[in-house]
């Protein structure tokens, strides 16, 4: 089962690859463009977690509303329906426009500022 010469011609390819020139160059500042661009991925992999946990909490606090609303005042289904249905452009316009605001304050802002403070 153990071949010898199999392992023999492996340790003689990693030897030579190891003690020759690669065939190829690298610049001079690749390794800075390198960590620039994971710097910069993992800062927008930040900012849109951020904007996950801030809208996490804007629903939760809706959500918290919306059952008090249910236990303290007596509001019905069928009242928050004709509600929404009334109002439905309107209701839509404003929960647009606050996840447009928060996601351009928690990232895209931020984003840029970072993107240009590292050039």
């Amino acid at each position: 089962m153990y071949n010898e010469d199999r392992n023999f011609d492996t340790d003689k390819l990693l030897k030579e690859a190891f003690t020759s020139e690669p065939e190829f160059k690298l610049s001079e500042n690749f390794t800075d463009a390198l960590v620039k661009q994971v710097e910069r991925r993992f800062a927008w992999k930040q900012y849109l977690r951020e904007f996950a946990i801030y809208l996490a909490v804007i629903l939760g606090i809706m959500l918290v509303a919306a059952v008090l609303a249910f236990v303290w005042y007596d509001v019905t289904v069928s009242g928050w329906m004709a509600f929404f249905t009334k109002n439905a452009s309107l209701v839509v316009g404003i929960n647009l426009l606050l996840v447009f605001v928060l996601f351009a304050d928690r990232v895209l802002l931020r984003y840029f500022m970072y993107k240009a403070s590292t050039e």
